[in-house]
């Protein structure tokens, strides 16, 4: 719980999402000595490394877990668990009501992109599954504890997709379907040994081939080129030359996860239509595209078709609406994207991570919060931090907006003691209400499942 001296005036800033990018920058501006509250959705802050990254990523996720752990465990930052945007938390109010010094937004990516076939979307969870639910099944539905929504594979499943979270999907499917077949035969599989492994070298070590198993693989869709697959970053000045062998590794992490997982591939193909019967998806049809000038084009509409009892989509996320925020399409609408300024006025929003970037890993969301952070420290409240030490490349592109942001909202100035005072009596309510006792560790350790110690 913070230690708030409430005879000094100081800047109190509210930070929506504890994940990398929200703990990254609660810890700096919490370091150069604002009060920071951290609105969390989840009883633990962990984000889409608990809920998005699949299980098998153990040592990783225990590792990025505390490093979010350790930035939020600061004496200046207030942590506010199971308070969601948009239900618990009114962010029309939270913005002109509270008295804030400003906000960061950094509640990620969590709303599917809708699948791309009008109509579709009432047969979800009716042969018709989204990424992110299924990935945050896969992930927990071991826990005793457990009680979300639960999935029933099938082999053969259609994956409409083409970026790294589609080869989890994939990967997801082919193993989970391993297993079960496995355990048919009386033979107990580890996921781990087939994640790292691959399929068949560990089938091999039962005298088992993949095709003795019975279990039609599953097949991944993808509207454009395996070359324009995201599954690696190309830089925008990349020269042609580097840009062509960048695409052509692109090409070979494909080939590597299907010779390890064995799932089907399909490129140039894009969903038109959904088969169904008895009130249930059961497959897919699809057109044959073409790329022209980078844009994707139909060639032949219902080119062909594909059955199954299972299609999930995993054709991105998108920052879910929230009242308050206008939308331009599936985004936020901001006064500048380029530093994260996404509403003006007295109290200024920001953005940072996967809800201003887009992008969903780790890495990204790192830099995104220190760039984020550190330009709302310094240019917009003005709290020097020459003495901390952060990537290079984020501090020159944080000093590079810092005098864009002065000029666009102005520095701020600090909150009055009293007015401090009152802000905490929000917060300490809605702690009270969640049960949060004020001890940032010790509230971890009640709210991770025992399984999972």
């Amino acid at each position: 719980m913070a230690e708030v001296e409430n005879k000094t005036s100081r800047h109190v800033m509210a930070v929506i999402g504890g994940a990398t990018a929200g703990s990254e920058i609660a810890r700096i501006l919490a370091e150069r000595g604002a009060l920071v509250i951290v609105f969390e959705q989840n009883p633990r802050p962990y984000g889409k490394i608990e809920d998005g990254l699949p299980r098998w990523h153990i040592k990783q996720r225990r590792d990025e877990y505390e490093e979010i752990n350790k930035r939020l465990d600061h004496p200046n930052i207030e942590y506010v668990p199971l308070t969601r945007m948009g239900s618990e938390l009114d962010f029309d109010d939270l913005r002109t009501a509270w008295g804030l010094s400003g906000i960061v937004l950094t509640h990620g990516a969590w709303k599917d992109r809708a699948f791309p076939v009008e109509g579709a979307d009432q047969f979800i969870d009716r042969g018709l599954v989204y990424q992110n639910k299924l990935i945050y099944w896969f992930n927990h539905y071991p826990e005793k504890t457990y009680d979300g929504p639960r999935y029933e594979l099938t082999p053969g499943a259609i994956v409409v997709g083409g970026g790294l979270a589609s080869i989890d999907v994939v990967k997801v499917l082919q193993i989970e379907m391993t297993l079960a077949a496995l355990k048919a035969r009386g033979i107990a599989g580890d996921m781990l040994a087939l994640e790292r492994e691959g399929i068949e070298p560990v089938l091999a070590a039962s005298n088992l081939k993949y095709s003795d198993l019975g279990v039609a693989p599953c097949k991944l869709y993808y509207r454009r080129r395996v070359l324009d697959m995201p599954l690696s970053d190309i830089p925008p000045d990349a020269p042609e030359k580097r840009a062509n062998a960048l695409k052509q590794a692109r090409a070979k992490i494909l080939e590597k996860a299907q010779r390890k997982f064995l799932f089907e591939f399909q490129e140039l193909r894009a969903p038109s239509g959904v088969i169904v019967e008895n009130g249930a998806v059961v497959g897919v049809s699809f057109s044959r595209t073409e790329l022209v000038d980078g844009q994707v084009r139909i060639v032949q509409e219902n080119a062909e078709t594909a059955r199954a009892p299972l299609t999930i989509s995993s054709i991105g996320s998108i920052p879910e609406p929230t009242p308050g925020i206008a939308q331009k399409g599936e985004v936020y609408t901001y006064v500048d994207q380029k530093i994260g300024l996404l509403m003006e006025g007295p109290t200024a929003v920001f953005a940072a991570g996967n809800v201003l970037t887009g992008k969903g890993n780790i890495k990204d969301s790192l830099v995104s919060g220190t760039e984020i952070g550190t330009r709302v420290a310094e240019a917009y409240l003005g709290l020097s931090g020459e003495e901390f030490k952060i990537a290079e490349g984020a501090r020159m592109e944080a000093a590079a907006s810092g005098e864009k942001i002065a000029g666009a909202v102005g520095m701020r100035q600090k909150i009055a003691p009293e007015h401090v005072a009152r802000l905490l009596g929000h917060v300490r309510k809605r702690q009270r209400v969640v049960g949060y006792e004020g001890n940032y560790r010790a509230w971890i350790a009640k709210v991770t499942p025992p399984d999972l110690h």
